[in-house]
């Protein structure tokens, strides 16, 4: 059976990088103002051992954002060769602010359900679209709607900003791009049932996709809090919107898919991301039909991944589909190695002598009258005991003394 080895995903976008080092830019000045004078290097590492406790969640963050802005500073510079030593410290420092908040303080990121029920979802659904229809609150039928939806394609909210729907594919940007990471996906969805294909048309025509990222966040913090407040009124567990991503990927696991296509359709560059980080299929939702991936991975020997040999893909749902020329999706895989019998030590097996032996000390050598006699004498002496127990209990209540009567004081 052939293994997958996980592909090479390589370092952050350029995009996501500028914005880590604009972010560090910022917290580098800062320290630089506190502690003027010192290297850069130098100044990060004071202020991050003088600045208080950091959310756990928070500190992923920092950490990058102080360590993409310090290379780029020191790379400038001409001091990169300094810069692991000089990191290590301040990542130190950086593991230290991480604080231990007790589990009833977490945020609700931190408590989200990964293992949401088909019942809680349908009961969140329709509250939402109870209390959107009643008030004509568009936030709370968005909401609905992306319950609806969510499940059943997995996509990053973020990812609604900038998708589009044709009745049939679903093109999502992918939010979390790497080098030789394709900027988009496409997701089948003409198996699903029509009301859900109505519903991904009506959200994506409801959003506003001209919104900046900062302003997407906000409203995607006020469908959160849409979900939120419906799970308290029905009495269900708080559902997030990335419940429901682990929703669709537990789906897609129970319904058969491969761990290649989960990829493609989750938009991850890992085919070990989705089981490592999300809702395994014992969770997963029953489906008559799921969501597909545009094009299946390719599947290439280690061989052909050497000599850069050419593998045509093939389609994840017809073979005799044209492939997209845009999707150059390749797996590397490689035969399991032949198992090689370890010869059994002939020195290593007990003579038949040694066996009698061993089995002779394993029996009792009294006959069964003896062992049947000593058992029903070990019996007698139990109860004998157990009723000489009770008697002197029973004679020590006798003897105890009763409640004293309170005397009246002298006057």
């Amino acid at each position: 059976m052939p293994r997958f080895l996980l592909p090479f995903s390589g370092p952050a976008a350029a995009e996501t990088i500028e914005e880590h080092i604009r972010v560090g830019s910022r917290w580098l000045a800062a320290a630089q103002r506190n502690y003027p004078g010192v290297p850069p290097e130098e100044a990060l590492l004071l202020a991050q051992k003088a600045a208080g406790l950091l959310d756990p969640s928070s500190v992923g963050r920092y950490r990058a954002d102080l360590r993409y802005t310090l290379l780029a500073e020191m790379t400038a510079s001409g001091r990169q060769s300094a810069f692991s030593a000089a990191w290590k410290d301040i990542d130190a420092a950086l593991s230290d602010r991480k604080a231990k908040i007790p589990e009833d303080k977490w945020r609700t990121s931190a408590r989200k359900v990964e293992d949401a029920t088909e019942q809680e979802a349908a009961a969140l659904f329709y509250e939402l679209k109870r209390h959107g229809l009643k008030h004509k609150n568009p936030n709370t039928i968005l909401a609905a709607l992306f319950v609806l939806v969510a499940g059943h394609s997995g996509f990053r909210p973020i990812e609604l900003r900038g998708a589009s729907f044709d009745g049939t594919w679903l093109t999502l940007p992918n939010a979390k791009k790497r080098p030789g990471h394709p900027p988009t996906r496409r997701l089948d969805l003409s198996g699903l049932h029509k009301d859900v294909r109505t519903g991904m048309d009506l959200l994506l025509a409801m959003i506003d996709h001209d919104l900046s990222k900062r302003e997407f966040a906000k409203w995607q913090k006020c469908l959160a809090g849409q979900l939120q407040r419906a799970c308290t009124r029905i009495g269900i567990r708080i559902l997030s919107l990335y419940s429901f991503r682990h929703i669709a990927i537990a789906s897609w696991s129970a319904s058969g898919l491969s761990a290649e296509e989960i990829a493609l359709l989750c938009g991850h560059l890992s085919i070990n991301t989705a089981h490592s980080h999300y809702a395994r299929a014992k969770v997963g939702h029953k489906r008559k039909a799921v969501a597909r991936a545009d094009v299946a991975p390719t599947l290439m020997t280690a061989a052909q991944a050497t000599a850069g040999a050419e593998v045509s893909p093939r389609s994840s749902l017809e073979p005799s589909r044209p492939a997209t020329e845009k999707a150059d999706w390749r797996f590397v895989v490689e035969d399991m190695p032949v198992p090689v019998l370890k010869k059994a030590d002939p020195s290593d097996a007990l003579a038949p002598a040694e066996v009698q032996s061993y089995f002779n000390r394993l029996v009792d050598p009294r006959s069964a009258e003896e062992i049947g006699a000593a058992l029903r004498k070990a019996r007698r002496s139990a109860a004998d005991r157990a009723q000489d127990t009770s008697i002197g209990d029973r004679q020590d209540s006798k003897n105890a003394p009763g409640p004293t009567k309170s005397r009246k004081p002298p006057d």
